[in-house]
């Protein structure tokens, strides 16, 4: 993150010891908040409190403008903060300390009352109906295990998360709409679950009518699914079918494969987003997050015994949609537009999905081009999240570590006729 330097002709706040400042202005906040945040004792992100004079909020800053103070509380949740409404500022550790895991755990169970449970695991808490909360902690646990591993040995630096993550399963369709409600998220019939920016949580539902024994017999003997993709948008949407090469997580929990697919794609992004991979605060082009989380979609991808053969790593429902709805009109300088505007991707969402997994499959499968891509991911961790992020900027970034992107689309392109 970067912030704006301190005026070193100002008052500073002394860091070695507990501070407590009244704020009298936006510029006083600017103060106490540069000084603590640019100290070595705040080089892992302090632990403050804050107030408006109405709500006290504790946490540590993840974002800072002049107007704009973005803070995650001890729950790993974001608040966004108006400078200007900040009367009070306090120094609490200078570490951040997320709650107790005890304190998660009874929060949950107050939140969601009744026929749930919470059962932790060494990186989530998953409220789920009793009887399946132990499987899907399992099966949770096991993709965040996956998904770590996958970029740990392709050289992407990963960092521990800060707090316990969340997944909340509900127990019918009706309850997860009434949630999407509350988290301000519009239900839809094709929505199965998403993954919150501000919130940090999984949340998708599991309805029994989804899981039968014919269902589950299908997709364990490798028979295809429908193939049938539904509407899908940024960090909150489902896959629609199921490959052979995700039956693996299906049967770990005895779920639907629709339901097994929403785990993989939502918890894909919750995993990126909390150990480093993407920024929660903003600025993270959505073809880099949907690409990611579209390439380990399948199983082959996220294998642990050695490297599986191409085929197994190939989404199939992706690369069918790239090849036969979206190759035959595509133009050349798509890949230019993807990369300079999410507006490509919510105008034309399906062929910007199968697009956005064919390049990023085609970097990772390259040892140079994946050196490329993890420059780029440092290049975007570096940029500060709260500041405008034009489509000039973008595609700037993107060529400092990429070099020419036309060059690069024929080089793409002709990878994927190949393929």
């Amino acid at each position: 993150m970067q912030l704006l330097q301190p005026d070193h002709r100002r008052p500073s706040v002394t860091v070695n010891q507990r501070q407590h400042c009244p704020l009298r202005s936006p510029a006083w906040l600017f103060v106490a908040v540069l000084c603590l945040t640019n100290a070595p004792a705040f080089a892992g992100g302090g632990l403050i409190r804050v107030s408006d004079g109405k709500t006290t909020h504790e946490g540590k800053i993840v974002g800072l403008s002049r107007t704009t103070c973005s803070l995650m509380d001890r729950q790993g949740q974001l608040t966004h903060l108006s400078v200007a409404a900040l009367s009070d500022f306090e120094k609490i550790s200078a570490r951040y300390k997320p709650f107790p895991v005890t304190t998660f755990r009874e929060g949950l169970l107050k939140e969601f009352s009744g026929r749930y449970q919470v059962v932790g695991t060494t990186h989530y808490l998953v409220c789920a109906p009793s009887g399946r909360a132990d499987r899907y902690a399992q099966l949770f646990e096991t993709i965040f295990r996956d998904v770590e591993q996958f970029y740990r040995v392709r050289g992407f630096r990963i960092q521990t998360p800060d707090v316990p993550l969340v997944a909340v399963v509900f127990g019918s369709q009706r309850e997860f709409a009434d949630y999407c409600v509350r988290d301000q998220v519009t239900p839809s019939a094709s929505l199965m679950g998403y993954y919150s920016l501000r919130t940090n949580r999984v949340a998708l539902f599991d309805d029994t009518s989804l899981v039968s024994a014919t269902d589950r017999t299908d997709r364990l003997s490798g028979r295809n699914a429908d193939d049938s993709m539904s509407q899908l948008h940024s960090v909150s949407q489902n896959q629609s079918s199921l490959s052979a090469g995700q039956t693996p997580i299906a049967a770990l929990a005895a779920v639907s494969g629709d339901i097994a697919n929403t785990i993989i794609h939502e918890t894909t992004h919750q995993v990126g987003y909390n150990i480093g991979i993407h920024s929660r605060v903003g600025g993270t082009p959505i073809w880099i997050v949907e690409g990611l989380a579209t390439v380990l979609e399948p199983a082959g991808m996220r294998e642990k015994s050695g490297r599986q053969l191409q085929q197994g790593r190939i989404n199939e429902q992706r690369i069918q949609w790239f090849e036969k709805r979206h190759r035959p009109g595509r133009a050349m300088g798509s890949l230019a537009k993807l990369v300079a505007s999410d507006d490509y991707f919510y105008k034309r969402t399906l062929n910007s999905y199968s697009e956005a997994w064919a390049f990023t499959f085609f970097l990772l499968e390259n040892s140079s081009r994946r050196r490329h891509l993890v420059t780029y991911l440092q290049i975007l961790g570096n940029r500060d999240p709260l500041q405008p992020y034009t489509s000039k900027d973008r595609l700037a970034d993107f060529q400092k570590a990429f070099g020419d992107v036309s060059r690069l689309e024929v080089e793409f392109i002709r990878y994927m006729d190949r393929l």
